[in-house]
């Protein structure tokens, strides 16, 4: 992630797997770092509109 901000990358997701469970965590750029913007669990939605609109639930990730 740090390469990404220092690229100027102005967002990053990241998906992470716990077991069997997802989960996916955006970060946006702010200054010369990335902070934690929105987060969601399996069962839940991760609905954002910047840099586009998008929204998924992790537990349909495979």
């Amino acid at each position: 992630m740090r390469l990404y901000a220092i690229a100027r990358i102005p967002f990053c997701l990241l998906v992470e797997q716990d077991g069997d469970s997802r989960s996916l965590r955006l970060h946006r750029l702010d200054g010369g770092h990335y902070v934690e913007d929105a987060v969601a669990k399996a069962g839940e939605t991760l609905s954002v509109t910047e840099p586009f609109r998008w929204a998924m639930d992790p537990g349909t990730l495979r």
